[in-house]
């Protein structure tokens, strides 16, 4: 009877013991994270020609997910403007694990095919500055629209104060256009731009955004249209920019005309202050790569996906959460007071020996 009544005691404390340990288990509050590593984000960017990519929203993303959540993994690619390239780097994350994809198109036809494949495996995708033909999640970029007609605007505006008569000449030499963005910064353009009374004499749609390609179609529209007659460029970002400008000036074109530019790149900036590059577009890369990666983190551990301001429908006609970023028109009225005091660009990388006395001119130290 002593063994029996002890057996029952010993068996009743283990008992009390295994649910209070259940008890004080289902209390805790617990990371919703993966531990070891097993929340994997993949980052697929679309080319390295355009500093940006590599010089800010690859390091803002990672430093904002590592900061959010430490136990996930950032699988980084850069496809080097090649779609196919682009689609086996997506095949190789998804293999690797990736619970979410944030996915800016190299080509975005071909990065529909990437979309949807990651949709078949359950893995949602995050549009980050390029849509693609998919029926992505999520969608994070800035109002192309918007841009193209901020470039079209500056560039009208430009023209008309340094004199250029009604009918003047314009040349364009639009992004990628294959892709929507690229196609909506040159509607943009033209919205402005054909309502001016100014004409354009040449026109391009540079494939890749290559510069190399930006300094042909300029030298091709300096024979077609003369080039005492080029009085305003549109040009869609600011490495084409650079090799446009740089076409002019071998053809002995002085001085310049008016040209736009886009990204706030360094050089593109350092034109603008010595005069060479009439303005930039400064998207806040800092504030898109944020919040992407906040709704990264989101997906990848399953949690509601914040920070999106807006909805739109992504290729397949769904409406999704989206966040459309204001695009800001920089010049030398307000470089120091928007990318350099944002933090975006450094006194420091733009003062260089060429360029410091414009810095001094206009108080960036």
């Amino acid at each position: 009877m002593r063994m029996r009544t002890s057996a029952i005691f010993a068996a009743t404390v283990l008992l009390a013991g295994t649910i209070a340990g259940c008890t004080k288990s289902s209390n805790q509050t617990t990371n919703t994270a993966p531990s070891g590593g097993d929340c994997k984000i993949a980052l697929l960017l679309p080319e390295n020609a355009t500093p940006r990519y590599e010089a800010a929203d690859k390091p803002y993303f990672e430093a904002e997910v590592a900061q959010k959540a430490p136990n996930c993994k950032v699988l980084y690619f850069n496809a080097a403007n090649d779609g196919t390239r682009q689609q086996q780097q997506a095949e190789t994350a998804l293999t690797q694990g990736a619970q979410v994809l944030v996915l800016d198109s190299a080509d975005t036809t071909a990065a529909a095919s990437i979309v949807e494949e990651a949709k078949g495996k359950g893995v949602k995708t995050i549009a980050y500055d390029r849509t693609p033909n998919g029926p992505v999640a999520y969608e994070f970029t800035f109002n192309a629209q918007q841009v193209g007609q901020l470039q079209g605007q500056s560039l009208v505006d430009a023209m008309t104060k340094a004199g250029a008569a009604k009918g003047a000449q314009i040349v364009m030499i639009n992004g990628d256009t294959s892709g929507p963005e690229a196609l909506k910064f040159k509607q943009g353009a033209h919205s402005v731009i054909d309502a001016s009374g100014y004409q354009v004499a040449a026109e391009y749609d540079t494939p890749k955004w290559s510069p190399d390609t930006a300094t042909t179609e300029m030298g091709q529209a300096i024979t077609k249209a003369g080039k005492n007659n080029i009085k305003g460029v549109y040009v869609a970002n600011d490495t084409m920019a650079g090799a446009a400008i740089n076409a002019m000036q071998q053809a002995g074109i002085n001085p310049l005309p008016p040209v736009t530019g886009q990204d706030a790149a360094t050089d593109g900036l350092q034109r603008i202050l010595l005069g060479t590059q009439t303005m930039t577009i400064y998207k806040a890369l800092k504030k898109l790569a944020v919040a992407a990666a906040d709704a990264a983190v989101a997906v990848a551990t399953g949690q509601p996906v914040s920070g999106t301001t807006t909805s739109v429908k992504n290729a397949t006609g769904d409406t999704i959460p989206a966040n459309l970023l204001t695009p800001v028109v920089v010049t030398t009225d307000n470089l120091k007071s928007t990318v350099v005091a944002d933090g975006f660009a450094k006194a420091s990388d733009l003062c260089t020996a060429d360029v410091r006395a414009a810095c001094v001119k206009y108080g960036i130290s």
